[in-house]
């Protein structure tokens, strides 16, 4: 679209079959094109154009007739054979796509940002929590590295998902594969699958690695003997929808070492199966030992996850 200096529309081409044609645009401004309103901002970036002779470039929304679209307007200076400014050239641009990729891009960058916030709090507590229960600096490393390990391979099938979440036993088995290997003859699953929301995957692997370990160092996986059935159905809720019940049952071949009457652990392992995770899932908690069985058992409301399939 060419103007003259005093940006009457002299030609255009190429324009919007919806927009005016040339004939109703010659001697007319931007406001036949852009309404008042946006006219008066156009018109500010090309008479500096005609000023300084330097071109500009300038994002506009069109919103005239309910019709909103984003244009980009690149607007050059139309020199005489004096080296004067006469007019303005303004080739004008569909950016749509290009606004509609900045919006995503900004949401996704929020949404890491807010995540990114999350994992740092969880991580700084682990960090002082383990650092609380260690007698030495070797015993935090090794136990505060296995710790996020453990983070990193929940935090693997979050990201293959696109942050929707992770899968209840892919979770389990991404846990205790580092730990005990693939296909344990002392581990099995049964029940109903489950699609956990990020922060439900990230809190529960966390519940799971404590579980494995313990069970490693006295439960069924060491000293003890036994077997283990994680169990996981969905019940009736209290009336705000149905529930995940996570059971995970330890039998054992022989009493394990005693961790007083009610079953509950000591140490960081006991401040994350019975506060931590209970209070990021909003679930109610069950926690027993006796001589030959450990039960560990979440409540799960349906805010942390969604039924998947049935295995």
């Amino acid at each position: 679209m060419y103007q003259d200096r005093d940006l009457k529309i002299r030609f255009s081409a190429n324009l919007p079959q919806s927009w005016a044609g040339q004939d109703e645009l010659t001697g007319k401004t931007d406001s036949a094109l852009f309404g008042d309103t946006q006219a008066a901002v156009i018109s500010i970036a090309k008479r500096e154009v005609l000023a300084s002779g330097q071109p500009e470039k300038l994002e506009i929304l069109r919103d005239m007739d309910q019709d909103r679209h984003w244009f980009m307007l690149h607007i050059d200076p139309d020199f005489d054979a004096d080296g004067n400014v006469v007019g303005v050239l303004t080739t004008i641009l569909d950016i749509d796509d290009v606004k509609y990729r900045e919006t995503i891009l900004k949401t996704l960058l929020r949404e890491l940002s807010h995540r990114s916030k999350n994992l740092l709090a969880i991580i700084q507590s682990i960090a002082s929590q383990t650092a609380r229960y260690s007698e030495d600096l070797d015993g935090f490393l090794v136990a505060f590295r296995s710790r996020i390990q453990s983070m990193a391979h929940s935090q693997d099938l979050v990201t293959a998902s696109d942050w929707r979440g992770a899968e209840l036993f892919a979770l389990v088995e991404s846990q205790l594969e580092p730990l005990v290997g693939q296909n344990s003859a002392r581990f099995g699953m049964s029940g109903e699958d489950a699609y956990l929301f990020p922060n439900a995957a990230l809190h529960l692997g966390l519940a799971l690695h404590e579980l494995t370990v313990d069970s490693l160092a006295k439960g069924a996986l060491g000293p003890a003997g036994g077997a283990i059935e994680l169990s996981s159905e969905q019940i009736a809720g209290d009336g705000n929808g149905p529930e995940l019940v996570v059971t995970w049952t330890e039998t054992f071949a022989s009493a394990p070492e005693s961790n007083g009457a009610d079953g509950a652990k000591p140490g960081f392992s006991g401040t994350v199966l019975g506060r931590i995770v209970p209070q990021a899932l909003s679930a109610s908690v069950r926690h027993e030992t006796t001589r030959d069985r450990m039960i560990y058992q979440l409540t799960i409301p349906n805010s942390q996850f969604e039924l998947h399939l049935r295995r």
